[in-house]
């Protein structure tokens, strides 16, 4: 298979770059570029304090208690919460916490397994480096949201229209960012889709928990 014509030498992800150089020179192919991705969850149910709109009694898996009226949480299009993702995750980098998928970016190697297990499609692989994430994955109206979750996106187009980098968009009904066009865009625009949110939780910095430490370690020196 790694010899045939047609396949790239570069899909080991936990490899990365030195697997896929040597790969290439074994198998006398150009090396590819390798990107650094992880996975990332596009919902923020548990801060939004989403409620269950009716006690599920199943097979205890995200993909089977979706079929059971889009699942038992109220929002639709939120994490399901029975960890279908983390039992899939072959690197231990995804813990279930209050219900909910938490991502240890330090074990993430990109595999996208979790991306293709989530019944929601919330998941996705981001750019190690991306810096803002938009952490809701609804399609509901302004209404209909702001009555099931106190975090969710109310499609107001403010991200999109701040956006000096046109990587904010509206695609089939979820708001989403173009994180080639944001990293090339780079850090002039001091993020500003993030204080153009009204909303908070749903335009996030991605290494948030990150810079709260260092918030932390330089208020403590």
């Amino acid at each position: 298979m790694v010899t045939e014509p047609d396949v790239p030498p570069n899909l080991c992800f936990p490899g990365k770059k030195e697997v896929a150089d040597a790969v290439a020179e074994i198998t006398g192919k150009k090396p590819g570029a390798v990107e650094d991705l992880v996975a990332a969850v596009h919902c923020s149910r548990v801060q939004g304090h989403v409620h269950k709109k009716y006690n599920y009694i199943g097979y205890g898996a995200c993909s089977g208690a979706d079929l059971a009226f889009a699942g038992p949480m109220e929002c639709q299009y939120g994490c399901v919460g029975f960890g279908e993702c983390a039992k899939a995750c072959p690197f231990d980098a995804i813990t279930m916490v209050d219900n909910f998928p938490v991502i240890t970016k330090d074990l993430c190697v990109g595999c996208g397994i979790c991306v293709k297990t989530c019944p929601k499609g919330i998941i996705s692989l981001v750019p190690r480096n991306a810096r803002v994430l938009i952490r809701c994955s609804t399609k509901d109206s302004r209404k209909v949201t702001r009555t099931i979750c106190e975090n969710g996106c109310i499609h107001c187009g403010a991200c999109i229209r701040e956006c000096p980098a046109n990587a904010i968009s509206e695609v089939d009904g979820v708001v989403t960012i173009d994180q080639n066009k944001c990293m090339e865009y780079g850090p002039a625009c001091k993020e500003i889709c993030i204080e153009a949110c009204d909303i908070i939780h749903v335009v996030q910095p991605f290494h948030l928990e990150e810079r709260m430490e260092k918030a932390k370690e330089a208020v403590a020196s």
